[in-house]
C-alpha cells in the first residue's frame, strides 16, 4: 500500500519538475499529456482502491479524487503551465497527507481488511441466499480486474445482490402489513429504503440508528442511475473506464455499508 503511493507522489514529483522546465506558456505536447494522463490512472486504478474502502481515509481521497478529475480535464486541452504545476503541487501536497495518515491506520493492510469483510458478507449471504451470495462475490471480483472495458457488470450485481437479501429479510406483503405504512409515491411494491427500515426496526433499532444504512441504500439507487444514464449518454465507454471504476466503487462501498447492518457484521 505505502509502496503505491510513494511511487505516485515521486511520479507527481517528477510531472511538475517537468512541466516546469517547457519553454512554452501552455503544454501542448502529447508526450507530456500522456504522461499525465498515466498518473491520473495510475492513481485510480492502483492506489485509491487501497484506501477508498477504509472509512476514516474517504475524506483525503474524495479531495485528491476531484484533483485527479481536473488534472484529466486539463490533458484534454491547451492548459497554462502554471495552471498544472499548482494542480500537482496539490495533488503531491495531498498525497504526502495520505501516506503520513495511513501510518496512523497502523500496520494492518487496508486491502487484506476489505477482503476479510467482503468474504464475511460472501459467505454469510451464501448461508441465507445463495444467488445474493454469487451476485456480490462477482461484483468483488470483477472490480479487482483494473482493465474491464465497462462496469455495467458488477454495478447490476452488486445492486441485484442488495434487493434479493431485502427481498427475503422483508417480503413486500410483511413491509405492507405494519400499521401505518405508506407506498412511497408512483410505487406499487416497498422501496429499498423502507425494507431496510423495517428490518432495523423489528430488530429494534431507533430511528437515528437506521438513518446511515437508509441513506445508503438511497445513494445506491441514485448512483447506479446516474451511472447508467452516463453510459448511455457516452460515444465511447473504454474512455472513461477509469470514470466507471470510481463510479461502481462508490456503491460498493455503499451496498457494503447495508450489507453489514442487514447481516449483523461487524
Amino acid at each position: 500500500m505505502a509502496e503505491e503511493l510513494r511511487n505516485l507522489i515521486a511520479s507527481v514529483e517528477s510531472a511538475r519538475k517537468q512541466v516546469s522546465k517547457g519553454q512554452s506558456a501552455q503544454v501542448r505536447s502529447k508526450k507530456e499529456k500522456k504522461s499525465l494522463q498515466q498518473i491520473v490512472d495510475f492513481y485510480f486504478r492502483d492506489v485509491r482502491p487501497l484506501f477508498l474502502s477504509h472509512a476514516s481515509s474517504s475524506d483525503f481521497v474524495e479531495e485528491i479524487d476531484i484533483e485527479m478529475q481536473d488534472l484529466l480535464e486539463c490533458t484534454h486541452k491547451q492548459t497554462m503551465r502554471s495552471v498544472l504545476k499548482k494542480n500537482l503541487t496539490n495533488i503531491k501536497k495531498k498525497l504526502i497527507q495520505l501516506d503520513s495518515y495511513s501510518l496512523v491506520l497502523g500496520s494492518t493492510d487496508l486491502n487484506t481488511t476489505t477482503n476479510s469483510v467482503d468474504r464475511r458478507i460472501i459467505e454469510t449471504l451464501q448461508h441465507l441466499n445463495l444467488s445474493a451470495g454469487l451476485s456480490y462475490e462477482q461484483a468483488i471480483l470483477d472490480l479487482a480486474e483494473s482493465n474491464r472495458k465497462s462496469y455495467r457488470g458488477p454495478a447490476t450485481d452488486l445492486r441485484e445482490s442488495l434487493r434479493e437479501t431485502l427481498d427475503l429479510l422483508a417480503p413486500d406483503k410483511d413491509v405492507k402489513s405494519q400499521h401505518g405504512f405508506k407506498l412511497e409515491q408512483d410505487m406499487k411494491y416497498p422501496t429499498m429504503k423502507q425494507k431496510v427500515r423495517f428490518v432495523l426496526r423489528k430488530r429494534g433499532l431507533s430511528k437515528t440508528l437506521s438513518e446511515t444504512p437508509e441513506k445508503a441504500v438511497d445513494s445506491v439507487e441514485a448512483m447506479i442511475g446516474s451511472f447508467v444514464r452516463s453510459v448511455y449518454n457516452r460515444s465511447s465507454v473504454s474512455t472513461h473506464t477509469p470514470t466507471d471504476r470510481n463510479e461502481v466503487m462508490r456503491v460498493r462501498d455503499w451496498v457494503r455499508i447495508v450489507l453489514c447492518e442487514l447481516l449483523e457484521i461487524r
